[in-house]
């Protein structure tokens, strides 16, 4: 930087330093809001995929070039309603027009059924329809036979995303609070990178 040549040379030692570590930070912060992003996953309702105090990176740069897609792991802001809404804030219904807002929480669930799906289960199994499709049961290796039950036949609205926890029987989400829209999804889980014996894609 020729701007700093006529600086004393221990005064421009720490001027560098500083400019370096000025634009390693604004770097950081680029990437964090742009690129890749890590999240500490809250609760069980992930198991065994993901367990409590699991630490994921997320890929924020892929939604912005597509959609999310079935089977994702994604990270998003779930819905706020007043007054249905459970002792955190959340949505403790499904009901689109009950809704104020979104939290400032980040929730990790799998991505479901997509805009238009028909979902139901029968005998603990997911059932998909896609719109214009023969409805078929999905296969979940994630939920190592855990049953899922959802209550009658949802039909997920356009703009929006179903999203279940892989620890069925313990896990509130979209059955509970209703679909995610898309706007809302803050990016895809890639990597846990915590703790270490448990290093790996997602």
């Amino acid at each position: 930087m020729r701007a700093l040549d006529s600086i004393p040379a221990p005064i421009r030692s720490i001027v560098e330093l500083v400019l370096t570590l000025v634009v390693a930070i604004a770097l950081a912060l680029a990437a964090q809001a742009y690129v890749v992003k890590p999240y500490r996953v809250p609760s069980e309702s992930m198991v065994p995929t993901l367990l409590p105090g699991d630490r994921v990176l997320a890929d924020r740069l892929t939604l912005r070039f597509r959609d999310p897609e079935r089977g994702e792991i994604v990270v998003f802001h779930p819905p706020v309603c007043k007054p249905a809404s459970t002792s955190g804030g959340v949505c403790s219904t499904p009901d689109l027009g009950q809704r104020t807002g979104y939290s400032d929480q980040t929730f990790i669930k799998r991505v479901i059924g997509l805009p238009g799906d028909t979902l139901f289960t029968r005998n603990g199994h997911v059932w998909v329809q896609p719109p214009g499709k023969p409805a078929t049961q999905l296969k979940e290796p994630y939920v190592h036979g855990e049953p899922t039950s959802i209550a009658g036949k949802i039909q997920v609205p356009k703009g929006y995303y179903f999203m279940m926890g892989d620890h069925r029987e313990n896990s509130d989400d979209s059955r509970v609070w209703g679909a995610e829209p898309r706007d809302e999804i803050l990016g895809i889980a890639r990597f846990r990178y915590w703790p270490l014996d448990r290093l790996g894609t997602l």
